[in-house]
């Protein structure tokens, strides 16, 4: 006895996160790249702040923003710290929204820097990077 099955042709609405693109393999391996960097390499800064190997991270809090976060430059430093350990876990468990936290961070990084009147170097190297943030945000909706 054979079934009939009607098949029903209503369109199904989906929101645009929830698409499939495809993506070529040099994108998702752009992707691929820029995510695990933004999981390494924010954690190791995150780390850092703590262990001070890398530098003294205390000498590149603005005095301004300590003050008005009514927090010493190695609170301010130790915050830093737990807040770049966070954007990791974050890109490692949602890149979408974890790419967005690293970006924005960045350019608070920025901000405080340019409130310092000095170390524009890093200043533009952060602006690069929060760059490649904005990219990763990108390959992130299309990706993952």
């Amino acid at each position: 006895m054979a079934q009939h099955t009607e098949v029903l042709d209503v369109p199904v609405e989906t929101s645009w996160l929830d698409a499939e693109v495809e993506v070529s393999r040099a994108t998702y391996q752009a992707y691929r790249i820029m995510y695990y960097a933004f999981i390494a390499l924010p954690a190791i800064a995150g780390l850092d702040k703590f262990l001070h190997v890398l530098t003294t991270w205390d000498s590149y809090v603005s005095p301004g923003i300590a003050s008005v976060l009514h927090m010493t430059p190695a609170a301010v430093t130790s915050l830093a710290g737990l807040m770049e350990l966070a954007a990791a876990i974050t890109v490692a468990l949602k890149p979408r929204v974890g790419s967005w936290v690293i970006t924005i961070w960045l350019w608070l990084v920025v901000i405080n820097l340019l409130t310092m009147h000095s170390h524009y170097d890093i200043v533009l190297r952060d602006l690069a990077l929060s760059a490649a943030g904005f990219a990763f945000t990108r390959l992130s909706a299309e990706c993952n």
